[in-house]
């Protein structure tokens, strides 16, 4: 899988609290539009405490950069249980739909209290294996 640093929305974040990705892509700035593009997202340090995490894609059309407020959910995992959440477990998700907005990010929804837990997440142009 090719990684661009340019579509990274998290690196080695940590995750304690329900919270949005580090970056936002916008997707106009991006090569290869209309291409499939796949979301993945990687547990880089095992998960303690919390109940459980759902991870959501989120999108906005807007010209300007959006506000928090802006976004919508288009993509949601499943909850993942604590035990789930282990040092190289992926979330996977399949190709963005195509009326996606320009501006995308990561929402990570935390139940319970989290103690430690990091992700790595990004598009890629390739599924991850």
């Amino acid at each position: 899988m090719y990684i661009d640093k340019e579509l990274m929305f998290s690196q080695n974040q940590k995750i304690t609290a329900t919270a949005s990705s580090t970056n936002i892509i916008n997707l106009e700035n991006t090569e290869g539009q209309g291409m499939p593009v796949y979301p993945f997202v990687q547990v880089v340090e095992s998960f303690a405490g919390l109940t459980s995490l759902t991870v959501h894609i989120q999108s906005a059309k807007k010209e300007t950069t959006p506000n928090d407020g802006d976004f919508t959910t288009i993509m949601s995992s499943k909850k993942y249980t604590v035990q789930e959440l282990t040092k190289t477990q992926s979330i996977g998700f399949g190709s963005l739909p195509s009326l996606s907005g320009n501006y995308l990010r990561i929402k990570y929804e935390v139940e319970g209290t989290a103690t430690k837990g990091a992700i790595t997440a990004g598009i890629a142009l390739d599924k991850q294996a």
